[in-house]
């Protein structure tokens, strides 16, 4: 009889896993699906009329105020897919990884740029957002530059700010587990700056044939990486790595 009874509860605990797995993975499936609240739903001309311009800093603000958060700096844009997205920047590198644009705590985070650039005057800028294998997370999207056919049809990033209209073209992506002197945005000399856009270009998966110069101004873009190649580094961040042109 007792063994009746625990072969009884097995069985009924066999499929109580099955139906918590099976729940899982359909609300795993409706995540990747649905979770795309970060995108935005506009589109942003480059301004090339002389006579009647495109005035940027109310583009911006209208996107504050539809968040309701002025650390919106703003909008970022991949060219030939519908990827567009506010770019915000807090006082420091953290409050942005899980919160987001709203200022709501969320575990997706933002895309944000680091705190110590301007986004109209710096030289170089970096953008960082999170990743994942299983969940559309804000910066997924970058692992598509995996494939170099996926490059050749999207090499242009657009960066809009209250000022103007940025447009940068990619020369290097490569997945970054241990140096990250890429972070570094203070460079003593011309000649310094430009040995170290050499570098990152020398470290690319494949040759953009874009080719760099120490007056270039550049835009990183940063995410986890899940390329099966770095499955053993504990960190292995995936960088697109862009001129402006």
């Amino acid at each position: 009889m007792k063994k009746n009874n625990i072969k009884k509860l097995l069985s009924i605990t066999s499929i109580c896993i099955c139906l918590c797995l099976v729940i899982i993975s359909i609300i795993m499936i409706y995540i990747k699906n649905n979770n795309k609240d970060y995108y935005l739903n506009m589109n942003i001309e480059t301004n090339n009329n002389v006579t009647n311009p495109i005035d940027y800093s109310e583009i911006i603000t209208k996107v504050r105020n539809e968040y309701n958060n002025e650390d919106i700096k703003g909008i970022l844009e991949i060219e030939n897919t519908d990827y567009i997205v506010p770019v915000l920047q807090g006082k420091d590198n953290e409050y942005y990884l899980n919160h987001d644009a709203y200022g709501n705590s969320n575990y997706m985070g933002s895309i944000y740029l680091d705190y110590r650039v301007d986004i109209d005057s710096s030289k170089k800028l970096l953008i960082y957002g999170h990743n994942s294998s299983n969940i559309d997370m804000p910066f997924k999207i970058l692992e598509e530059f995996y494939d170099k056919d996926y490059y050749d049809n999207h090499k242009y990033v657009l960066l809009t700010t209250s000022t103007t209209k940025k447009k940068y073209e990619i020369f290097s992506v490569y997945v970054e587990p241990e140096d990250y002197s890429y972070m570094n945005i203070n460079f003593s000399s011309d000649s310094e700056y430009l040995n170290h856009l050499k570098k990152l270009k020398s470290k690319s998966m494949y040759d953009t044939g874009v080719e760099v110069t120490s007056n270039d101004e550049i835009l990183i873009l940063q995410t986890c990486s899940t390329h099966k190649d770095y499955h053993n580094y504990q960190k292995k961040y995936l960088l697109i790595i862009l001129r402006r042109v």
